[in-house]
């Protein structure tokens, strides 16, 4: 049985579980009914974090009184992107209207309990801290202006990291313009210095290999995912990678690879053909749903249980998505059309 969000678009209600074990209870119900339909998989993935969220927010008032400014909610990697698979550790973040000095503590424990109540549900706190409750990714809308500027000042491998992180970042619940002001700051600083892009290009530049010079994927040969290709690094990243780096270039607000090549591919010929290759890879993913147990278990794909046409499927994703993301480098690093 599925169930409702607790937001409607945007707007805060009511949560409809009273504890984070009803949900987890939840979610473990309607698993079997979505895993295997990526799109369906993503939406009920919203829903879960969607009431998490709900709950997380009345347990805090409960304890702290209102919260005490307009905020937004959102989400960043594969779930900012909605290409979850059936396990997915979190990556979120906060934006609210006003100062850090008058509100941040208060929206760094709202963090906090979404982190732990997300946590029983079933989605691994990041190992990174890329978290709401990390006071980097929960800040007032001026302050979040001024750590993009420092990220982009440092001209660092690690800040360009973390800048790249957000630009995948999607709105669950709050204003929409509040993440949509700071994204259009990152786009007019890239757009005014293009040097900027070609850095951001060079901190996603190593590929992994997923097939040798015969075309024969490459299975990993050691550890507990022995004879399985990490489908995530040699399949999904080199498309993730390109087409979040076109999304810059041309001040996309859209989170998804998908939506992102469906508005570059008229003005990239290079784009052409890849969006079925990126499906392929999503479903294929999800055809295996049943051996995926863990976190960890979902990026990997076992090789000797793959049909030949999937092989074959396999293959030539992984060859597409490799000539994207050297194609799109190509442009880049030419400065061809960069504004």
């Amino acid at each position: 049985m599925k169930f409702s969000p607790s937001f409607e678009e945007g707007a805060l209600l009511p949560p409809s579980f009273d504890s984070y074990q009803a949900i987890k209870k939840a979610r473990e119900n309607e698993t079997n009914q979505v895993a295997e339909d990526p799109e369906q998989l993503n939406e009920a993935h919203d829903r879960w974090v969607l009431e998490t969220t709900a709950l997380a927010v009345h347990r805090l008032e409960s304890e702290r009184g209102q919260v005490p400014a307009h905020f937004t909610f959102f989400v960043m990697g594969s779930s900012g992107r909605k290409e979850q698979a059936l396990w997915s550790d979190q990556d979120h973040g906060i934006i609210f209207n006003g100062k850090d000095e008058s509100y941040q503590d208060y929206f760094l424990s709202l963090g906090e309990e979404i982190r732990e109540g997300m946590a029983i549900v079933g989605y691994p706190r990041c190992e990174g801290k890329v978290m709401a409750s990390h006071p980097r990714w929960c800040h007032g809308i001026n302050e979040w202006r001024q750590q993009v500027d420092e990220w982009l000042e440092k001209d660092k491998w690690e800040t360009f990291r973390h800048l790249l992180t957000f630009i995948d970042s999607r709105v669950l619940i709050g204003e929409e313009k509040l993440l949509a002001d700071i994204k259009e700051h990152v786009f007019l600083k890239v757009s005014s210095d293009p040097r900027l892009l070609e850095r951001l290009a060079e901190n996603t530049s190593y590929l992994h290999q997923g097939t040798n010079a015969f075309g024969k994927l490459l299975p990993e040969e050691k550890g507990p995912y022995t004879g399985s290709l990490h489908i995530k690094d040699v399949g999904f990243f080199p498309y993730v990678h390109a087409m979040r780096l076109l999304a810059i270039k041309e001040g996309l607000h859209d989170t998804s690879t998908l939506q992102r090549m469906e508005k570059t591919v008229d003005k990239y010929s290079f784009v052409n053909g890849k969006i079925e290759y990126f499906k392929a890879l999503l479903d294929l993913r999800a055809s295996f749903w049943k051996y995926h147990q863990t976190y960890e278990d979902v990026h990997y794909v076992p090789v000797d249980r793959l049909t030949k046409d999937q092989k074959k499927t396999l293959k030539a994703a992984v060859k597409e998505g490799k000539h994207l993301f050297q194609q799109t480098r190509k442009l880049v690093e030419s400065g061809e059309g960069l504004w």
